[in-house]
């Protein structure tokens, strides 16, 4: 194991286990309260429930990374040039996989059949808790791995610390959208961010509100609900 794979799966675990610390004690009725965006308490057993696809579809993500990093890191990986570069690397990736997320993501819920047989299981949550972020069909959320592949590929790869960072920014922004508690003051500030609020109206109509990361997308495509 080479230190990009080291690096990478120590930072997919300890995510992950947030996401996993998070939702409990958001099942717990003594902690969020009073921040809650729906009044509804989520019971600890369907933590317990979820369990068991959350950490499939976890691991397989951890080695796929793998795969990726020791198979094809100089494909996409590239060296480090300075800080602005980076900052330019991270916009330009999420942009392209945000734009990606949403035209799949809306397919995803106006073909009947996929949502019928893939989609259905990630909206088994009215009001989600933030492992369900990755509580969905494998071939979901693999499908949506192209996004920033199709990023870097445009930009002609990343360097790893860029990789690393949007690893962070992606899936922390996924755990916290799904988490069901009000967007913190600092972030509403952010142009065009996709706060919690946007993302709980997603699950609790299954409809509209199709972005991640940025807003713009349902604004430009005139899905966006409030």
């Amino acid at each position: 194991m080479n230190h990009y794979i080291i690096i990478t799966v120590v930072l997919l675990i300890f995510i992950n286990l947030y996401g996993f610390v998070y939702s409990y004690l958001i099942t717990k009725k003594k902690f969020f309260n009073n921040n809650k965006i729906q009044s509804k308490v989520i019971d600890y057993n369907i933590l317990i429930e979820r369990m068991p696809l959350f950490l499939f579809n976890v691991s397989i993500l951890i080695i796929l990374n793998i795969i990726g990093l020791y198979f094809f890191k100089d494909i996409f990986i590239k060296e480090y040039i300075s800080i602005p570069i980076i900052f330019l690397e991270v916009f330009i990736v999420l942009l392209i996989d945000d734009f990606f997320f949403y035209v799949l993501h809306r397919l995803m819920h106006e073909n009947k059949y996929i949502y019928k047989t893939i989609h259905k299981i990630h909206h088994r949550a009215n009001v989600p808790i933030p492992i369900e972020y990755i509580y969905v069909h494998p071939l979901e959320w693999m499908s949506g791995m192209i996004g920033p592949f199709i990023g870097m590929i445009i930009i002609g790869g990343i360097s790893f610390e860029s990789y690393i960072i949007y690893l962070i920014i992606r899936n922390m922004h996924e755990i916290h959208i799904h988490s069901g508690i009000k967007t913190s003051t600092f972030l509403r500030f952010i142009p065009f961010y996709g706060m919690n609020e946007h993302h709980d109206v997603h699950h609790s109509k299954r409809e509209g509100n199709y972005s991640s990361t940025f807003i713009i997308w349902d604004i430009l495509f005139d899905s966006r609900l409030k």
